[in-house]
């Protein structure tokens, strides 16, 4: 029988003791690593209390479950070792299936001068410690307590270099369901990401859920760090929990910032507290852009590509201006990028140099219908090493910047939102701010007028406050107190 010597004094007994009381929906005891026949065929190490030496040599490691992956690993006595002296080793369960919340518990112990191993879940999130640092000698009963597992669990013990360590009886069990909680959906940390020193504001919404918890409700608190950078949009919740907005404020230097988002409760059942530890991190930088997505001063495909890798320097449901020569259409694998077409209808590649071939800088741009006709190089081949300007999303509506794989410009639709080259090939500059096509016809009764004439002579709507309409950096602008110059399907006002 295996010998439990210690149990960690930081462990909250009562909350084993409701999870030992539920039916495990995994268990593995590792008990079939063991040869009696032959005590040198290296099944050695763990149970037997020996922490280091000529130990633990097994090759083949013997589970009680199917699907487990090794790497650098050897049975040991009942036992698993992880890791090497030299090589950082990792052991992941099989997928746990399962949904809701769960606890994991397990005993691991160091081998002799070693001591740091870690857990992380695909599938699920904690915000209990998954770092540990391990006393010698002797086993340590480990509790981790997951939340939020979408149907399928795997968690993954890993060795850090140079630190060997032995796990044992590893057992996930269902959350006590009376048990106070509280979730978010982004787990345990919210990242901006890296923000451009120029943005104004970027918000996230935190879907709160709460579960068997006072009529108290949930207070919210920021402590610690800089909570100067952020601005909470209420302070408390209902019992149940809802949406609790986080905007990320102007005025931060250059570099990392962050802070800790409390959300505290009671649990109904005991009034003992409950909390959930969220982590808000962001990162500012002078980000160099050649434009600044308007019309007369669009974007670059640089810039577009820039903008990808820097999330909160955009915004969902606001349209920019995006200029570049075209190189063809999308070939298309699998509903992504697989190299440059001249047979689709659906999309433009764009670059800034007409004769660019690292399609590492190339833009995607997806064409709506009614801009079809006049983008799609398959009826414009003329098109092919001319500039254009298109007007459209740089992110979806799940904050993607990615179109069939590469940074793209979405839904680029009217007339509003395109200029191109003439028909016969030539770019003609127009009083505005670029390129124009003729077929376009503004006035057409007169259809003798050249491009640049009839771009003067464009009519331009007027400004309607219900409709959506952006300051000159992108930003949508909500209610009726901003004065200054504004954009509206692709036309300046001053308000």
């Amino acid at each position: 029988m295996k010998r439990i010597v210690s149990i960690c004094a930081w462990l909250c007994a009562a909350a084993v003791m409701t999870a030992a009381e539920l039916p495990p929906i995994f268990t593995e005891t590792f008990d079939k690593c063991i040869d009696a026949e032959d005590e040198n065929y290296g099944y050695t190490g763990g149970n037997d209390e020996q922490w280091g030496g000529d130990i633990a040599k097994a090759i083949v490691v013997y589970d009680d479950n199917q699907g487990w992956s090794y790497t650098y690993c050897n049975g040991a006595y009942q036992c698993l070792k992880v890791g090497t002296s030299t090589k950082q080793g990792s052991a992941t369960t099989p997928a746990i299936e399962f949904e809701g919340d769960a606890v994991l518990t397990c005993r691991v112990a160091p081998w002799e001068g070693d001591s740091i191993f870690t857990i992380s879940l695909s599938g699920g999130t904690t915000t209990d410690d998954t770092w540990f640092n391990l006393p010698k000698h002797k086993w340590t009963n480990i509790t981790v307590r997951i939340s939020d597992i979408q149907g399928s669990l795997k968690i993954t013990f890993s060795s850090q270099a140079k630190h060997r360590f032995f796990l044992d009886d590893v057992v996930v069990r269902p959350a006590d369901p009376d048990a106070g909680s509280i979730r978010v959906a982004e787990g345990g940390t919210v990242d901006w990401g890296l923000l451009g020193a120029y943005y104004e504001a970027s918000k996230r919404v935190l879907h709160v859920k709460g579960a068997n918890l006072s009529s108290d409700g949930i207070s919210v608190t920021m402590q610690d760090g800089e909570p100067g950078l952020f601005y909470l949009a209420t302070n408390h919740l209902p019992a149940e929990g809802g949406e609790l907005a986080v905007t990320c404020r102007t005025g931060a230097s250059t570099g990392q910032h962050g802070t800790f988002l409390y959300l505290r409760g009671k649990d109904k059942s005991n009034g003992k507290a409950v909390e959930k530890r969220v982590t808000l991190v962001m990162e500012v930088a002078d980000i160099d852009l050649e434009g600044a997505g308007t019309r007369p001063d669009p974007y670059t495909c640089r810039d577009v590509i820039t903008l990808a890798a820097n999330d909160g320097t955009v915004w969902t449901g606001t349209y920019y201006w995006v200029t570049g020569y075209v190189l063809g259409g999308v070939k298309r694998y699998n509903d992504q990028y697989d190299g440059i077409s001249l047979t689709d209808k659906l999309s433009l590649v764009l670059a800034d140099d007409p004769e660019e071939t690292n399609d590492n800088k190339y833009v995607t741009v997806q064409i709506g219908n009614q801009a079809r006709e006049a983008l799609n190089v398959v009826d414009n081949p003329e098109l092919i090493g001319k500039p254009v300007k298109v007007q459209g999303l740089l992110l979806n509506s799940n904050a993607n910047p990615l179109y069939l794989g590469k940074p793209g410009v979405r839904n680029v639709n009217t007339d509003a939102q395109y200029f191109r080259p003439l028909k016969d090939g030539t770019v003609v500059d127009d009083p505005m701010d670029g390129i124009h096509d003729p077929d376009e016809e503004i006035d057409p009764y007169n259809p003798e007028q050249t491009a640049v004439e009839q771009v003067a002579k464009e009519v331009v709507p007027p400004f309607d406050p219900e409709q959506p309409y952006y300051t000159l950096f992108g930003v949508r602008v909500r209610g009726n107190g901003y004065h200054g110059v504004v954009i509206q399907n692709g036309h300046t006002y001053l308000r």
